[in-house]
């Protein structure tokens, strides 16, 4: 399942301190990280969110990204293409308190859906992961009540979609996004490759849009995605 590494950084969004990371999660991290033992943040960049929370908090902080980015004193850097890297599914498994991917893996993923299955088998219980994106990204709102069913079924786990207005990193345009929030530990069994595959015989398979997002140097692309069964 693993592949290397993208060569080529795409241009990325300004950072994003903590509290812009409340506000888009909602989140109460000094709250939520008292008692935590791991936050893993996928996108992190160079981690100034999880920098912030060392001024209130002990846990293990995880900065996940795609590229070779150097990370901020205290943060664990992990290299990784989520959902197709399973370094981090075979060691954290089960093991993360809390979990954020704020327009990362999920919005680049052309398979978004295969995203939340693995990020969700990483809580422990008790766990909660937040993923922040365009609300057009999971373009057809069916396939959030086929997820929810899915979620309940297959994974043991609860899941919530929120739309909230925020906006772009250039402009003060408001723009549609969606929060995702997934609570519990999964108590599936089953391997990840077993889940991705259900998650396709109960949700559909996903089919490429429209493209809602690119850099201008076009190093990447964000697709509206939607999910069709056959």
């Amino acid at each position: 399942m693993s592949q290397p590494l993208p060569s080529k950084i795409p241009t990325w969004p300004r950072e994003r301190d903590l509290s812009t990371y409340s506000k888009y999660t909602a989140i109460d991290f000094e709250r939520e990280l008292s008692d935590a033992t791991a936050w893993m943040d996928v996108g992190c960049r160079t981690g100034k969110a999880l920098y912030e929370s060392k001024k209130f908090s002990n846990a293990s902080l995880l900065g996940v990204n795609a590229h070779q980015i150097e990370l901020l004193p205290g943060i664990t850097p992990l290299y990784s293409t989520i959902p197709h890297d399973d370094l981090i599914y075979t060691k954290f498994r089960k093991k993360i308190d809390i979990l954020t991917d704020i327009y990362s893996a999920f919005s680049y993923e052309n398979d978004p859906i295969a995203v939340l299955v693995y990020e969700a088998c990483l809580l422990k219980s008790g766990g909660k992961a937040v993923i922040v994106t365009l609300e057009a990204k999971l373009g057809n709102r069916i396939n959030r009540q086929d997820l929810t069913s899915f979620f309940e079924k297959e994974l043991g786990q609860q899941i919530a979609f929120q739309r909230f207005r925020t906006y772009s990193d250039n402009t003060r345009t408001p723009i549609s996004s969606l929060r995702i929030t997934i609570t519990g530990s999964c108590r599936s069994k089953h391997s990840l490759e077993t889940l991705l595959l259900k998650a396709r015989q109960m949700i559909g398979v996903p089919k490429m849009k429209k493209i809602i997002y690119s850099p201008t140097d076009k190093s990447t692309e964000l697709w509206k995605i939607v999910y069709e069964k056959t």
